[in-house]
């Protein structure tokens, strides 16, 4: 038995590593290494539990805990396992005023709801002039029909909201719908690849 110089805890004379803290266990010099593990690093092919438990208890810098630190990824990975594009506040307001009266194709619900709190806050911060919210009217009422086409909705059921509540209600739970997978009959997914 040996012990661990870490914390103390009686190790076996053949553990690699402390199960209790993680620590490599330093044999003593008239102490031979196993093969398995001289084969191990001769080739620098350390299991990943075995990396773990080096680090056990160390905190990772955040830089080192993504290979991607401080790069901007467009891409991940669904939890049905499709591969989909991200979209961030930015690029949702670009494609708002860059698509500003296109009534074709699909918009998904990020696009949607960041453009609608643009248009929310630009209608605060300029509610004493009437154009820049007028100027918000019709690329709003684009992206809303491009968010039912992408449910599968014909983008004339935008005209619910002209009936009080109810019309309402029922386009915010469409609105917050998530849209089809795949194509549809308005255009391709603009959410997954």
């Amino acid at each position: 038995m040996i012990k661990c110089k870490q914390c103390g805890q009686l190790v076996d004379d053949s553990a690699l590593f402390c199960p209790k803290c993680g620590h490599p266990i330093e044999k003593l010099n008239n102490q031979q290494t196993p093969p398995a593990l001289e084969q191990q690093t001769a080739n620098q092919q350390i299991p990943p539990h075995y990396q773990q438990a080096q680090n056990y208890g160390q905190q990772v810098p955040p830089y080192q805990q993504s290979p991607n630190y401080g790069q901007q990824q467009f891409y991940s990975t669904a939890p049905n396992g499709m591969r989909m594009r991200n979209i961030d506040m930015m690029e949702a307001c670009k494609m708002f005023w860059t698509k500003y009266a296109q009534f074709e194709g699909r918009s998904r619900r990020a696009e949607y709801w960041w453009s609608y709190l643009m248009v929310f806050v630009i209608s605060l911060l300029f509610s004493w002039t009437v154009i820049a919210p007028l100027a918000c009217v019709i690329p709003m009422i684009a992206v809303s029909v491009r968010r039912l086409h992408d449910i599968g909705k014909s983008g004339w059921y935008y005209l619910l909201c002209l009936i009080p509540i109810v019309g309402f209600v029922v386009l915010i739970i469409w609105f917050c719908q998530e849209g089809n997978i795949g194509r549809n009959e308005y255009g391709e997914d603009p959410k997954y690849l």
